[in-house]
């Protein structure tokens, strides 16, 4: 396995073949999807809706456990306040290997398998012992073949990609969170509803606010434009800070993630309050610290406020992604892309997509000469046989 030619071996081969595919040409592909993102999210409401009885029936939980690892854990982070509001259950969202080896799981429990691909060994561990102690489990995956979906009962997340759209989905992925946490949110609406927590107008109108958030979606991936031009004045060395509270903190451990992924570099996706006790530590006055405050319309944007203030003091720029906001925000921000007002516990789907765009400019900007095709096969590669080639 120290070869790279063994490791290529190991890929699937749709991923085999993104090697003769020119940069230039997935990364067209992957801005042309993100575009569409608003279109996708809402095939993955349509898709799951009609099967979310077949799925859950009508649970006894008493306790929501939300697992996976990954995106799927940042989408699990993002979507636990809804499913607080939403069913009236305590909702936690933990990693795979938390979740399987160091909690102890009370019965009438309910645990939600979260995973793309339906492959991560520590995801099917983490089944495995939801199983054995005699909880309900289910799994969302967008993979009918892996393994999620065979042990498991399972809700498919079908965004409707046509079979030519595959070489950006598995060169540059960017959605799979998004469409992950879509299906959560209509688990969420399902299980409230089905529990009598939302009557049966409650529940309708829900349906109705996350209904609107598809076309919230294509309204800011306008912001395009925008983020690039941002982006050609900030320095490729740059300290990249993304930063949210309560769901929107899934949205920064998110980002944080395509940087690494994608541009290759080293980010920091932070809760907010934590950011003021510990990052804030790293910002020195003359370097070129970029901070990106994700505030939808919620509690977090006060606090927001009085941390850029302090970014301005230290000499950090700070870019609000923000839903809707008054003049401080439009005095102490450098930069803001607004985003529709949507349900704080819906925002991530609209607000991770300017960072979306942000990683996918980086990379065209800073790596189009640097960025190997071959190398990311090569780490998904490995990447595959450390976090799947084991016995769970």
């Amino acid at each position: 396995m120290n070869s790279s030619s063994t490791d290529m071996s190991k890929l699937p081969l749709a991923v085999q073949k993104l090697l003769e595919i020119p940069l230039d040409q997935l990364l067209e592909f992957a801005m042309t999807r993100l575009a569409r993102q608003g279109d996708l999210v809402a095939n993955v409401f349509a898709s799951v809706r009609g099967r979310l009885g077949d799925v859950l029936g009508a649970t006894s939980a008493r306790r929501i456990y939300l697992v996976g690892c990954g995106d799927s854990y940042s989408a699990a982070l993002a979507a636990r306040y809804a499913f607080e509001q939403l069913t009236g259950l305590p909702t936690m969202a933990l990693d795979s290997m938390e979740f399987a080896r160091y909690t102890l799981l009370p019965p009438e429990s309910l645990v939600i398998l979260v995973s793309s691909t339906g492959e991560p060994a520590m995801t099917l561990e983490a089944g495995a012992v939801a199983r054995q102690a005699g909880v309900e489990v289910i799994g969302v995956t967008s993979a009918k073949e892996g393994r999620v979906a065979q042990e498991f009962p399972n809700l498919f997340v079908d965004p409707g990609f046509s079979s030519a759209e595959h070489a950006d989905y598995l060169a540059l992925i960017v959605s799979n969170f998004s469409f992950s946490l879509a299906a959560l949110y209509m688990i969420a609406i399902y299980l409230g509803q089905s529990r009598g927590y939302l009557d049966d107008r409650a529940a309708g109108q829900v349906e109705k606010e996350l209904d609107r958030v598809p076309d919230a979606i294509e309204r800011t991936a306008s912001w395009s434009a925008a983020v690039r031009e941002y982006l050609e004045g900030v320095s490729s060395e740059a300290d990249f800070y993304f930063l949210g509270a309560g769901p929107s903190f899934g949205v920064a451990r998110f980002l944080q993630a395509k940087f690494f992924e994608q541009v290759q570099r080293s980010a920091y996706g932070v809760e907010l309050e934590e950011f003021s006790h510990e990052y804030w530590f790293t910002l020195r006055p003359g370097e070129d610290a970029q901070v990106w405050f994700i505030i939808p319309a919620g509690p977090s944007q006060e606090w927001s406020l009085d941390m850029m203030a302090g970014c301005q003091e230290m000499g950090a720029r700070a870019i609000a992604i923000a839903g809707p906001h008054g003049a401080q925000v439009r005095e102490r921000a450098d930069l803001i892309l607004p985003v529709d007002a949507v349900p704080e516990m819906f925002s991530p789907l609209v607000t991770v997509v300017p960072g979306e765009l942000l990683a996918l400019h980086a990379v065209i900007l800073w790596r189009r000469e640097s960025f190997s095709v071959a190398r990311r096969a090569r780490q998904m590669a490995i990447s595959k046989r450390l976090t799947r080639e084991r016995t769970p």
